[in-house]
């Protein structure tokens, strides 16, 4: 297979995008979410595709000096297939980019994937929201990459 190559989302990938998010988090966001989010100014939607569509999605905002990842999730048929390390790759890329100082996120205490994935990239944990997730259940830990001047690599 080719390398993955994430593309900006565009107005046509927004029921595929609805239909993930749907399929993989408790707390799906609405097409009206994601149309507000491919507009907005200091949004960033990025996706993946495999031979059979879309299956990853990062969200991303930039604001002055930080980014905030708000979402990412890979489709349950396209995981541990690069999907979440090139999408997180590419963020990261464009909050360097960008001047950014760090790149915050929260992610689900007990997704240890997630977890895992993102302390490869350098991010850690810098406070837990206990009860942040309702479905299901899980306190949110806020992790945090300081940006250097040169873009973070997974650690091998």
């Amino acid at each position: 297979m080719s390398p993955l190559r994430p593309r900006a989302a565009v107005s046509a990938d927004l029921p595929a995008i609805v239909a993930l998010d749907a399929a993989c988090f408790g707390n799906p966001w609405s097409l009206d979410v994601y149309r507000e989010e491919l507009e907005r100014p200091l949004g960033r939607l990025r996706v993946t595709e495999d031979e059979h569509g879309l299956v990853g999605l990062a969200c991303t905002w930039i604001v002055a000096d930080e980014a905030h990842l708000l979402r990412i999730v890979t489709a349950a048929r396209a995981r541990r297939r690069g999907h979440a390390r090139t999408l997180l790759q590419a963020v990261i890329a464009e909050a360097a980019a960008a001047a950014c100082q760090q790149l915050l996120l929260e992610v689900a205490a007990g997704n240890a994937a997630a977890v895992g994935l993102y302390t490869a990239f350098g991010f850690q944990p810098i406070a837990r929201r206990r009860g942040y997730y309702a479905h299901p259940p899980d306190d949110a830990l806020v992790m945090r990459c300081v940006l250097a001047d040169s873009i973070p690599r997974p650690a091998s």
